[in-house]
């Protein structure tokens, strides 16, 4: 099976199947046959193998793939993901190169993100945010943060376990705060480092998992809007809500990660 080239910018826009690329296409020895989803640099294809075996392929977005800084962001996180090793991450299959692009096929994920689970019970989202945990541990075992921590960056594998995706912002933990998704990310990042966002982001993940809406809206801390929590009749959610609220207020100057473990911990039991 033949593997195709990937089209240019100008190329694509000349033939204007620009929507369609590289639908129908084989990267490697992959089959590119449904877009997934679409990011700032990158967008994601369900694609098949000559064997059936599935996986998720990410590639940069067609308008930047001439930019030799966005294929490294790639190259960088197949690395990440390879070194680090986690089950709790989204695992790397292989990275291809197409005539001098980067595509990175990871595991694929079919059950979806983290979203739909906003506000239920507890014990239907905290095995996952359990799982989230584990992964920014193993992340921080050598010496990274995540960067852009959110509920679509957590994708559920065909046997239910969640799995932490997306490290393209991935960066060394005392670095300065990466520029995350505005309702995840501190209010003021200068002098931040990574390490304190991956925690304020992780309490703004636990917020909304409680509450079903984001601590401090879509335009998130910078955007001046104050923190109320939300009254809770489930017992077990207000001791979450008022857990991330404290990790919240800290700006994420919080004992670490140590610090959502024991939120797990104290609450385990509760909820079945």
């Amino acid at each position: 099976m033949r593997t195709q080239p990937l089209a240019t910018e100008f190329d694509a826009l000349a033939s204007g199947t620009a929507v369609d690329w590289p639908n129908g296409e084989t990267l490697g020895t992959w089959l590119a046959v449904a877009l997934l989803g679409s990011g700032g640099t990158a967008e994601v294809w369900r694609a098949v193998a000559p064997d059936g075996r599935e996986a998720a392929l990410k590639l940069v977005k067609r308008e930047l793939r001439r930019h030799r800084g966005a294929n490294t962001l790639l190259r960088r996180e197949h690395e990440v993901l390879r070194t680090v090793g986690s089950p709790h991450l989204v695992a790397p299959l292989e990275l291809i190169d197409c005539a001098g692009s980067a595509v990175l096929a990871l595991e694929y994920l079919p059950h979806g993100d983290l979203v739909p689970l906003l506000g239920q019970p507890p014990r239907q989202w905290l095995p996952a945010f359990g799982a989230v945990v584990s992964a920014l541990a193993a992340l921080e075992r050598h010496g990274l943060a995540h960067g852009d921590l959110k509920a679509r960056n957590v994708l559920f594998a065909a046997d239910g376990s969640a799995r932490l995706a997306d490290l393209t912002s991935a960066r060394p933990l005392d670095a300065p705060a990466a520029a995350a998704t505005a309702a995840y990310a501190l209010p003021v990042q200068h002098g931040a480092s990574a390490r304190e966002a991956d925690c304020f982001a992780l309490a703004a993940l636990l917020f909304e998992l409680t509450t079903a809406r984001l601590p401090y809206g879509p335009r998130g801390a910078v955007g001046g809007k104050q923190l109320s929590d939300v009254p809770l009749a489930d017992p077990v959610a207000a001791q979450l809500e008022e857990a991330a609220i404290a990790a919240l207020h800290a700006r994420g100057r919080v004992r670490g990660l140590s610090y959502f473990g024991d939120v797990i911990e104290s609450v385990r039991g509760q909820h079945g």
